[in-house]
């Protein structure tokens, strides 16, 4: 837990939100009903940003305190009952944003978090600030490249966020969700992310979908 809290202060001391808002980020990151949405994950993402982005543009102070502020926010309105959680987080930021931003960061951010409703949607690499983009959508997509230990902990944690949902709708969104990660040409855009989580990720995947499959036959 101090290793959690030491990433979280150094992310928000790089996004120099006010005080008043960083309170609020943690309040609402730190809710109980948040069993893999909340404090951790922020802090896996930006551990992530620090470790995988050295050498990269990525991690230059302009960027990561854009990449700061998209992880503090991406997920700060959740409700698994919703389906506008990604545009309305993208509001909330833009009613907190920090008053040194300029106009065009500010939207940059709103924009990034809006983004993570569709993480695999065609976007352009022609830009520094849209391969950065990138860089936040894959950070968010980097769990799925846990060990398999790991990987099975957060399916369980994102089971209890959908407790609402009877286990056979949870498992067809999940699988749906899986196979269309499995389709996908590259699920990671950004090349070192991509060394470090598309196998892991695919073989994740793969032993779900396989999974299903034998459970399914077995039940005919």
């Amino acid at each position: 837990m101090h290793r959690v809290d030491a990433v979280l202060h150094h992310m928000l001391d790089t996004a120099a939100l006010s005080p008043p808002v960083r309170n609020d980020v943690v309040r609402r990151m730190a809710a109980p009903e948040r069993h893999y949405h909340g404090l951790g994950h922020l802090a896996v993402l930006w551990t992530r940003h620090g470790r995988y982005g050295g050498g990269t543009p990525f991690v230059a102070p302009a960027a990561s305190r854009l990449i700061a502020c998209s992880i503090a926010f991406h997920d700060l309105i959740y409700d698994p009952l919703r389906r506008d959680n990604e545009h309305r987080s993208a509001a909330l930021w833009r009613a907190s944003a920090p008053a040194d931003l300029s106009a065009r960061d500010v939207d940059w951010v709103a924009t990034t978090i809006e983004a993570t409703a569709d993480h695999l949607a065609p976007r352009p690499a022609t830009t520094a600030r849209a391969r950065l983009v990138l860089w936040m959508l894959d950070l968010d997509l980097s769990p799925l490249g846990e060990a398999p230990g790991v990987f099975a902990r957060n399916t369980s944690a994102l089971r209890l966020e959908f407790r609402h949902m009877a286990y056979a709708d949870w498992e067809c969104g999940r699988l749906a969700f899986l196979r269309k990660l499995q389709a996908a040409p590259r699920i990671y855009r950004s090349a070192p992310l991509a060394a470090a989580f598309e196998a892991q990720a695919r073989r994740n995947i793969a032993h779900e979908l396989r999974s299903d499959v034998s459970n399914r036959q077995a039940a005919q």
